[in-house]
């Protein structure tokens, strides 16, 4: 199964409900700097989120050098643009895969963002963020910034589009009134419908290449489900409001909307595993009852001659309320090909099958939990370094020094000398005295253990639609033996009222 690029692409402009946005602010935003616009005077104030891994500025040759500073750069962007909703760039957000290092995902992006924007004339501003969920799951990701207007040879910006006259058969231009007719046409092909797809396809075609470079078994696919002909709903981006409701554990709509989803998607998932896909539904049941006769095909068809469908119990077992959507469970062609598949033909067996795959997952479940706990203190060095490495740069660079350069360099640096051994002090209560400092085997570990962890909640997965049938079809089979003793008891109360004398009324005498 390949793994599906996630990319963001839209336009920053001053219009919109909302008060619009502004390509200073955008900038800041993906640096992690605070900005001043010379626009509208505002200061704009990032995330506070320490997820930056680098951030560049590239230009075409034609451009002016001092642009290489974002904060000039996009303000010259806002100045040059003049009406009251005018589009100032494009931003791209587009995931990387989590196994790379820093360093990969740099040279990379960097390559990426040179081929397909600045060799075309734009200036952009790109950079890389990380960061690691509660659940231990990375997020390697990268934004990019792109200017809207090209440059002439000098490097002054061009208008965005040109005006063109239409000519009559001897050349000359046609009036209308007191105007020519004339059309207008984008100087550039940036907004041409269809480059949105090109550069997300040359995007996952590096990242094949890189992948196949480094040996990294991980394919990744630019075109989306319905162009592969795949029937899976897409998800939808939760946008900066939703997603920062949502991690405070307020449900929003767009979030609802996708848990939903990716409940459709797990289903989807859980038909692979557990079902063979069958046109006919009454038509595979007969056949299904046909070719596999055992006792628990028995129960199954005695339930759904009751029933139509199976019973899921009012209190959901351990397993099955690990299933999202348990409606596939009631279905059941689901259950006759687990049965089939594993080849239980009693409820003997059964009970032997739920035996051996509970003591599995529970070791699944064990060894998932312990990489989880590696992947965190692996992380915690990360982070603690990631703090003290400012700060020993600085003591190192100090210690390097000697006479006035030294004297100077400390004065300079007054503050973070005399923090540093607080600082250090804070690193070892992490990473021990004497440990080695080794980021890239840091970044390393977790990415293996991440594979490792995700190699085996795909077992889990499996484990969990299987046991889940078991505990289904226990169910019925209580189920089905309750209704059975309830039809009975019910008939020998009709037969005692049948058989008992109606008692004959009395009438005194009058």
């Amino acid at each position: 199964m390949p793994k599906f690029l996630s990319t963001r692409i839209s336009v920053v402009s001053r219009g919109g409900s909302k008060g619009g946005g502004s390509a200073v602010d955008a900038s800041g935003y993906i640096d992690r700097e605070k900005r001043k616009s010379e626009y509208d005077g505002h200061t704009y104030h990032p995330d506070a989120k320490e997820d930056l891994v680098h951030k560049e500025v590239d230009l075409p040759d034609n451009a002016p050098r001092e642009y290489l500073d974002p904060n000039v750069l996009w303000n010259a962007v806002e100045m040059v643009e003049k009406n009251k909703n005018a589009q100032l760039c494009r931003m791209m957000k587009a995931s990387l895969p989590n196994s790379w290092s820093y360093e990969v995902a740099e040279e990379t992006v960097r390559k990426y963002v040179m081929d397909n924007f600045v060799s075309k004339g734009m200036c952009c501003e790109w950079a890389i963020h990380d960061s690691v969920n509660k659940q231990g799951q990375r997020n390697l990701h990268f934004h990019c910034l792109m200017t809207l207007r090209a440059m002439d040879e000098n490097g002054k910006w061009l208008p965005k589009q040109r005006k063109i006259y239409i000519l009559d058969e001897n050349g000359n231009k046609i009036r209308r009134g007191k105007n020519y007719l004339c059309k207008t046409e984008q100087v550039t092909d940036w907004n041409d419908r269809g480059k949105a797809k090109e550069w997300r396809k040359n995007l996952s075609n590096l990242i094949n290449e890189t992948n196949e470079a480094l040996k990294i078994n991980e394919t990744w696919e630019h075109r989306s489900f319905k162009e592969l002909g795949l029937d899976i709903p897409p998800t939808i981006h939760l946008g900066s409001e939703a997603n920062a409701l949502e991690n405070k554990g307020i449900k929003t709509e767009r979030g609802n909307y996708n848990r939903k989803v990716m409940e459709l998607r797990g289903l989807s998932r859980f038909i692979d595993i557990t079902t063979v896909v069958v046109e006919n539904y009454k038509k595979a049941v007969v056949q299904k009852v046909a070719a596999v006769k055992n006792e628990i095909v028995d129960l199954i068809d005695k339930v759904v001659k009751r029933h139509n469908f199976l019973q899921l119990p009012l209190v959901s077992g351990f397993y099955l309320r690990k299933v999202s959507n348990r409606q596939m469970l009631q279905d059941p062609k689901n259950m006759i090909s687990f049965l089939e598949k594993n080849g239980i033909r009693s409820f003997d067996e059964l009970a032997s099958f739920s035996h051996d795959h509970s003591s599995e997952y529970n070791r699944l479940a064990d060894k998932y939990n312990s990489y989880g706990t590696q992947i965190k203190k692996v992380m915690a060095k990360i982070e603690a370094y990631d703090k003290l490495k400012p700060y020993l740069n600085v003591f190192r660079k100090s210690e390097s020094l000697k006479g006035i350069a030294k004297w100077k360099y400390d004065r300079e640096h007054k503050e973070m000398l005399e923090l540093y051994p607080h600082r250090l002090k804070e690193f070892h209560k992490i990473v021990p005295k004497g440990e080695k400092i080794e980021v890239e085997k840091w970044h390393g570990e977790v990415s293996g253990l991440l594979d490792k962890r995700f190699s085996i909640e795909e077992q889990l997965d499996k484990e969990v639609g299987e046991l889940a049938c078991v505990e289904v079809i226990d169910y019925n089979k209580a189920n089905e033996a309750r209704e059975c003793s309830n039809e009975v008891h019910q008939k020998e109360k009709e037969q005692e009222r049948v058989r008992e004398p109606q008692r004959k009324r009395s009438y005194p005498e009058r």
